[in-house]
């Protein structure tokens, strides 16, 4: 329902003097599906039931896993505590003395280092610390602060060392519990890098008062229903309700409206603070961008009213907290729409690069921000191939344009050349098939010129479609797909070509001739399974650059001596890795974080398993992005190598650990593919 349309009910009502539910039934404004759906969605917004501490350890990992009788036991030693916003839990440098486990509420875990405040994270419902300290018996190397006000499970360390002692569940969970926060390394990479700035992320710094919205954001409590809307309608946000001094009373939006008019029967006429939602979060106008938005994550909401003081100064929305680089990238797309030929286009690919280096900076995860930067190559990919449909006239069948390798997996980064593929529909006739054969190699050759003038040079391995291989109807795509599959040996130029194919999207035209080749691709996998098998043999056997102390195994000498390769020894494995066990298990996804969630669903992996290989990749990418930008910024070519020397002390152990996912990913995928067992047999 729009806004116009409730405006144009509400006054209806008024003139009629009918119930206001009535009026939208027989205006065909609302049908009664829809009612139903808006009473469904008001039931299931009401707020949870307290949860007693059994059943609440039952939903949490690893207490889940545990016999029934044995959380009852658990559940005895602990205690409930609560903090107020503000109360420091623990403290940096002190000795440990308690676990934690977070029952409702928010904490922030940082780092006091020269007098300065670095936030690791946040930790919610279900989330646990102090348990480093304790295992380790170490002072501990982070506060604590309770962010709002937090309920905790608090147990004490003689029952805590007998519950990991009595259930051995708790080792392993507690080993990787530091990799699956390392969520954090791109702050600490990026901050700890000379090459990119010491420069401390810009939405660390923005306060909330910089990023609300001007304009009116509040409305009396005495003001009617039809006032509040009318200011609603006209102003596009919703209002936060306030008494004569300014203080909050609740919050009135669209939907608050709809309910309390259609749901709570109430007349238009009545005062707003009959509808208005009481329970809302709030924050103050000194806090910051990152506060903010965790704010929201946690409350599951995209409204916080701001407060200076105990007093109303603003709406914080959701839109608000990604106008910042929302208006950067409009008028990015904006330009990157109209570009008329390729060499304008080159111009917003530069653009591209800078979007990259301020989302790394504002503190995106590495994955987030290729993303981003593949969405916007994506659309330079599309322009292009606009320019040439207009060159080369209408195309006589369907096709589809198909992105390979990091383009496909939309993981590109700051390095990035052409890996694609053409499929058109199979005509009816030899003399279709003729026609769009010539038609597709000329609209192949202009697309990948303009790709290389736009910015994105000719992959060096010949993986592009103006190339032959790269390039023709559904019915010769489903004959090469099976040569590949079918072939006992296949020559080694041939094996790289599959592996970067295996990675396609339909980038541009028409996805239903993907879709189809990814079935027959699909029907394959199960068809040969040991094709998945012998392309995993390329890197299940890719050596961990670590010696027997754990030590980096560097370059010796030659151009890159005292480096190593992280995508050669790193990214690569981890993601051809994620890549074959998908195929095998048909994942029709092909992003890698995308794959590696799909295989959690599908039993592959299990859940610790995948959150460790998903925090290798974080790293691996945030290195080589920080990499990448440091060689840009000093005039060099940008590289995959780079020198852990340079390293701090935790990046140096944030790269191990992630070299030891991999060395474990590479062993549970030889396991699942059966690679080396045929050669045991024998």
């Amino acid at each position: 329902m729009s806004e116009a349309s409730l405006i144009k009910a509400l006054a209806a009502q008024e003139a009629t003097g009918k119930d206001i539910l009535s009026v939208l039934l027989e205006s065909g404004l609302l049908n009664e599906t829809q009612l139903q759906e808006v009473r469904t969605l008001h039931k299931n917004s009401e707020p949870d039931q307290r949860r007693d501490i059994i059943d609440f350890l039952r939903g949490v990992v690893p207490f889940d896993a545990l016999e029934p009788k044995a959380v009852e036991n658990i559940a005895r030693t602990l205690a409930r505590v609560r903090f107020q916003p503000g109360s420091i839990i623990i403290r940096q440098g002190e000795p440990g003395s308690h676990f934690h486990v977070v029952q409702s509420g928010l904490v922030k875990v940082y780092l006091h280092e020269d007098e300065k405040e670095t936030i690791l994270g946040f930790l919610g419902e279900g989330d646990c610390f102090g348990e480093m300290a304790l295992v380790n018996r170490e002072p501990t190397a982070a506060s604590v602060e309770a962010v709002e006000e937090t309920i905790c499970l608090v147990q004490q360390q003689e029952d805590f060392t007998r519950m990991i002692q009595t259930h051995p569940v708790f080792y392993q969970f507690f080993s990787q519990l530091l990799t699956r926060r390392m969520k954090s390394v791109y702050r600490e990479c990026l901050c700890e890098n000379p090459g990119v700035g010491q420069i401390e992320p810009f939405l660390f710094r923005k306060q909330v008062a910089e990023i609300v919205s001007s304009g009116e954001t509040a409305c009396e409590e005495d003001i009617t229903i039809r006032a509040a809307a009318a200011r609603i309608v006209e102003s596009g946000r919703a209002m936060t309700v306030v008494d004569a001094e300014g203080h909050p009373k609740g919050v009135v939006g669209l939907n608050e409206v709809v309910e309390g008019v259609i749901l709570g029967k109430a007349d238009p006429g009545q005062q707003v603070g009959t509808i208005m939602k009481r329970d809302f979060g709030s924050i103050s106008a000194q806090s910051y961008f990152f506060d903010a938005l965790y704010q929201m994550i946690r409350q599951k909401s995209d409204r916080l009213v701001v407060l200076e003081g105990d007093k109303v100064c603003g709406l914080l929305s959701g839109a608000d907290l990604l106008k910042f680089r929302g208006l950067e990238m409009l008028s990015l797309l904006r330009n990157i729409d109209s570009a008329g030929n390729p060499l304008q286009l080159n111009q917003c690919r530069a653009e591209v690069e800078k979007v990259l280096r301020g989302l790394m900076r504002d503190g995106a995860l590495a994955s987030q921000a290729c993303r981003i930067v593949s969405e916007l190559n994506d659309r330079i990919v599309r322009r292009v191939i606009e320019l040439a449909e207009v060159s080369c006239g209408s195309p006589p069948v369907a096709y589809a344009w198909l992105g390979l390798g990091s383009e496909g997996r939309k993981e590109q980064t700051l390095v990035t050349d052409q890996d694609n593929a053409l499929i058109y529909a199979s005509g009816s006739t030899s003399g279709t098939s003729s026609v769009a054969d010539a038609y597709f190699e000329k609209f192949a050759n202009m697309v990948v010129e303009g790709l290389a003038e736009a910015g994105f040079p000719q992959c060096k391995g010949l993986v592009t479609a103006n190339y032959e291989k790269f390039r023709g109807n559904l019915s010769t795509w489903k004959k090469r797909t099976d040569k590949w599959f079918s072939a006992p040996d296949l020559i080694e130029k041939d094996v790289m070509d599959a592996q970067v194919f295996l990675d396609f999207r339909t980038n541009a035209g028409e996805r239903r001739l993907g879709d189809e080749l990814r079935r027959h691709v699909a029907g394959l996998v199960r068809e040969y399974p040991g094709f998945v098998g012998m392309l995993a043999e390329e890197v299940v056997d890719v050596p961990v650059p670590l010696g027997f102390f754990k030590n980096f195994l560097v370059e010796k000498n030659g151009e890159h001596k005292n480096g190593l390769n992280i995508k050669t020894f790193g990214l690569v494995p981890l993601v051809t890795c994620v890549k074959l066990l998908a195929w095998k298990e048909n994942v029709a996804d092909t992003n890698t974080l995308q794959r590696t969630s799909a295989l959690v669903r599908k039993g592959t992996f299990k859940r610790d398993a995948a959150e460790f290989i998903e925090q290798a990749f974080e790293t691996f990418l945030t290195l080589k992005i920080r990499n990448n930008l440091a060689d840009w910024e000093q005039g060099r070519e940008p590289s995959n190598y780079l020198e852990p020397a340079s390293l701090s002390t935790r990046q140096k152990q944030l790269l191990k650990e992630a070299f030891l996912a991999v060395s474990d990913l590479q062993k549970l995928t030889k396991g699942i593919l059966g690679i080396g067992l045929q050669t045991l047999r024998g």
